[in-house]
């Protein structure tokens, strides 16, 4: 996303939250990309080491680093099956949709073994480079009185973060809402005060990396909550 606005608004109109949708003041999500989905036809382990030959049945081919979930494989035990791993390499041909995918998993060495089973490519958000940085502000219903829920991911080694807020969109006049958050990753439930009407993700301290960081705001879809 690009980062805080400080052009008038005239010129750059602010965009508003959609209540129950996610704003990113930092980061975005794949949107127009199909999740991946395959099937698997053979599993074989070295060092700990799966690769998996696959047939793809849905969506996109995915790239080195997306995150699935594996199921329903068999000669190679239950620690073959895996959610939330990260793969580590992919060689599908595109015209075919065969090839094979390797992730990292503790098993048995297995040879190339005939087996099924299917890979589910799981969508996640998607980080920008961290920096010390305010985040794209959002405008709020003026009615006021909305719980916000801010969540954040980052792959720095450590990150100092906080959701702000704002009566008029100044950015000398965004003040944090609560406190600030120094985890790589949370949510924090939030209710901000009835006279904000514009926040944001100010990224204050990092080090390390450094990695990407992507963070986002829910609004509450009834007030006073």
């Amino acid at each position: 996303m690009p980062p805080f606005v400080s052009a008038p608004p005239y010129i750059t109109p602010r965009r508003g939250i959609t209540a129950g949708l996610p704003s990113y003041s930092f980061g975005s999500f794949p949107l127009g990309v199909s999740p991946a989905r395959m099937y698997v036809t053979t599993v074989a382990v070295a060092a700990n080491v799966v690769t998996l030959g696959v047939k793809m049945v849905e969506g996109n081919i995915p790239a080195v680093g997306t995150q699935v979930s594996v199921t329903g494989t068999v000669v190679g035990g239950a620690t073959v099956n895996a959610a939330n791993v990260s793969l580590a390499s992919v060689t599908i041909t595109p015209a075919t949709g065969v090839g094979t995918i390797t992730y990292t998993a503790v098993a048995a060495n297995l040879s190339t073994t005939p087996d099924g089973g299917q890979v589910v490519q799981i969508p996640v958000d998607v980080g920008e480079t961290t920096a010390v940085a305010k985040g794209l502000q959002f405008a709020l219903d003026p009615a006021g009185g909305y719980g916000l829920t801010f969540v954040w991911g980052s792959s720095a080694a450590t990150i100092a973060l906080q959701l702000e807020g704002a009566i008029d969109d100044i950015d000398a006049q965004y003040a944090i809402i609560g406190t600030s958050q120094t985890t790589l990753s949370g949510s924090v439930v939030a209710q901000v005060p009835n006279n904000v009407r514009f926040v944001r993700v100010n990224t204050t301290a990092f080090t390390g990396g450094p990695g990407t960081t992507w963070a986002k705001i829910y609004q509450s879809t009834s007030s006073g909550m």
